[in-house]
């Protein structure tokens, strides 16, 4: 099949993406002769981050090879009882009813795409578990699926209320690229082809439609949510059929439109939705690594440099208006006034820049790209997950002060509470986007190349990774990071091995060291990779030391919002004042104007090992009424987590000096 290019209707401008980008953009996609999809499949070693070798400097080391514990592995774990409590949810309630031929339930999601991110993450978790009770559920889901396809391919549960190609909605081919990315990582999980050839029937359909055309393309696809193009991708690579990759560049290069944005506002996002600039982004960046466009990827970069320095909260949060970026940079507000239930910092933005990010670092791989995730990972996305797992923010604003009455957390109350399954927001794609992503996280661990091994993040892991060339590198990490800064990184392999093992040194540690066999004790530089390249036997060690102390965050003289506060932090963690801790009212607190040299001697910090599950507190100088007061500070990540009425500031003004 050879799909037909279009022209399009006007729009104001080419946005975010390939206004230059995919600009004369060569198309090698002549559909092979293919008989079955078990035929066009394609081998992969990793379940998530599958872009192939070939222009990726960089591969994650698969699920499947990775053994993680300590603390990203305890709440990793726990995504497997969330998984199975959100089918008791309303998430799977609108397919059961169209398969049993009964009216569907009063409560009824926004998009069929959650019960498609469901799968996919509960997919990864098998393939990471091989838990039995999970299987049974992933293949009951898939069922559904199954039966609810119509015979020309397309899925659609909710027929009655949602139109096919809605004008409204604007998600149809977002959703199908869900479903694409579940097709394909059940198919990794499980080896069966019977939803990969669902996906293919949806996405043949699709193409049909379009050079038919269809004149959903033409007007509202020019608007549609991002995602498709990464969904069309992994379908290409699962099953070879290059229509699938051709169909993803075509729909980049021709949909990828946003209204009323100006040049100097692209990379900003030109105020547009968050979730779909991350996946925008997402998706380009994997276009480059299956491509190797590299005018693409020169202004990818650029876009995501300007996103993390002047639109990136100090949580690592995007999105200040409500879901969306603002028009102008450094227009970070810490609490939105002027709407009652659209606040700011997207809990399903942060997994999207993640997104954007990781495929940055598989492309040019600097330690900046995890030096964000690491920021993003740590405090605005573990902080929007319950520590149980089992409910998620949608919004995470920076001050959550005042009266909160007559506010909600995009229509869950209390604001200042979490959505706790089996009860789920009625947009409720933050909480399967968090069990897609956390599902997938142990890819993020590690990378490696043809010289060796990165180590991106620090947990209790285990890896054995095969090189191309047959080499096989066994590494264990030991740490109590994030609260502990001590990182042992051991080779346990029963032959030596030669290969190039490089550490991530986090931008945030002030003084880092390292000690190695021939090498003693030597201070090491933030913000890189420290490389060894040498041959490892067995018991060969690493031993790192990042200093982790209370640090203070100066603010930006950019930001507005910033001007004469300052943020604490230790080590990745931002901290932040809780009304749990403190008897005077949060928003009346501020820190004695402490200069920077002060902070280790006038910042305390304690351990307190039974405090959600292990925390350190800071005790900061502080000013309530001009009457001197001590502020408690806790991990940005564990507040709303002792009741659903705490307050919350990030932001802490300053006082009077302390000589």
């Amino acid at each position: 099949m050879k799909i037909l290019m279009k022209n399009n209707t006007k729009v104001n401008v080419i946005v975010l993406t390939l206004f230059v980008l995919l600009n004369g953009f060569l198309f090698r996609c002549d559909s092979p002769d293919i008989d079955s999809v078990e035929k066009k499949v394609k081998n992969s070693t990793t379940c998530y981050g599958d872009w192939p070798a070939t222009i990726a400097k960089v591969q994650p080391v698969s699920i499947s090879n990775i053994q993680v514990s300590g603390y990203l592995g305890k709440r990793i774990d726990r995504n497997l009882e969330s998984l199975i409590l959100g089918l008791s949810s309303p998430i799977p309630k609108g397919f059961e009813s169209a398969v049993a031929g009964i009216e569907p339930p009063e409560y009824r999601l926004a998009a069929d795409s959650d019960l498609y991110k469901w799968l996919e993450g509960a997919c990864y978790v098998f393939v990471r578990t091989g838990d039995k009770a999970l299987k049974k559920e992933i293949d009951r889901i898939t069922d559904l699926i199954i039966e609810v396809q119509d015979e020309d391919g397309y899925i659609n549960s909710q027929k009655g209320q949602k139109e096919r190609w809605d004008p409204k909605v604007k998600h149809d081919l977002y959703i199908a690229g869900h479903l694409y990315e579940a097709a394909a990582a059940h198919y990794r999980a499980t080896n069966e082809t019977r939803l990969l050839e669902a996906a293919t029937r949806w996405a043949d359909y699709q193409i049909r439609e379009y050079n038919n055309g269809n004149e959903y393309y033409q007007t509202t696809a020019q608007y549609e949510h991002s995602e498709y193009e990464i969904g069309l991708l992994r379908l290409y690579r699962a099953t070879g059929n290059k229509d699938y990759l051709e169909f993803s560049e075509i729909l980049a290069k021709e949909l990828s439109k946003v209204e009323g944005a100006t040049i100097s506002q692209v990379t900003a996002g030109g105020g547009q939705h968050a979730v779909r600039v991350g996946y925008l982004l997402a998706g380009m960046a994997d276009l480059y690594l299956e491509t190797g466009n590299d005018e693409m990827i020169e202004h990818l970069i650029e876009l995501w440099d300007y996103i993390n320095n002047t639109s990136t909260y100090v949580t690592g949060a995007v999105g200040s208006h409500g879901e969306d970026y603002s028009k102008i940079p450094y227009d970070l507000p810490h609490e939105r006034k002027d709407h009652n239930s659209r606040h700011l910092a997207e809990t399903c933005a942060s997994v999207a820049h993640i997104m954007f990010s990781w495929r940055m670092h598989a492309a040019d791989p600097q330690s900046k790209y995890f030096d964000a995730i690491e920021k993003t990972l740590y405090n605005h996305y573990l902080g929007a997950i319950a520590l149980n797992g089992n409910g998620s923010f949608y919004y995470n604003p920076m001050r959550m002060v005042g009266d909160l009455s007559e506010k909600s957390d995009h229509g869950y109350v209390p604001i200042n509470g979490r959505c706790m399954l089996p009860e789920v927001n009625r947009t409720s794609c933050c909480m399967t986007n968090c069990w897609r992503f956390l599902g997938a996280l142990p890819e993020y661990l590690f990378s490696h190349d043809d010289q060796g091994v990165f180590v991106n993040l620090y947990s209790n892991s285990t890896i054995n990774q095969t090189l191309n060339d047959g080499r096989v590198i066994d590494l264990t990490v030991e740490t109590d990071y994030p609260f502990d800064g001590r990182v042992k990184v051991s080779f346990k392999g029963v032959q030596p091995v030669s290969f190039n093992l490089r550490l991530r040194i986090p931008a945030w540690c002030e003084s880092a060291n390292a000690a190695w066999p021939g090498q003693t004790k030597r201070t090491v530089e933030s913000g890189k990779y420290l490389e060894i390249d040498r041959k490892w036997k067995n018991g060969d060690s690493v031993e790192l030391q990042f200093e982790i102390h209370p640090r203070m965050i100066e603010p930006n003289s950019q930001v507005k919002a910033d001007a004469g506060q300052v943020v604490f932090a230790r080590g990745p963690l931002v901290y932040c004042l809780e009304s749990e801790d403190v008897t005077f009212s949060v928003e009346n607190a501020k820190v004695a104007n402490l200069k920077l040299e002060q902070i280790s001697n006038e910042v305390k910090e304690k351990w307190y090992p039974n405090l959600l599950e292990g925390i350190h507190k800071l005790t900061v100088p502080g000013l309530v009424d001009d009457k001197e007061v001590e502020l408690i500070l806790v991990p940005w990540f564990v507040r709303a987590s002792r009741s659903d009425t705490a307050r919350w500031v990030v932001h802490l003004p300053r006082g009077k000096r302390i000589e």
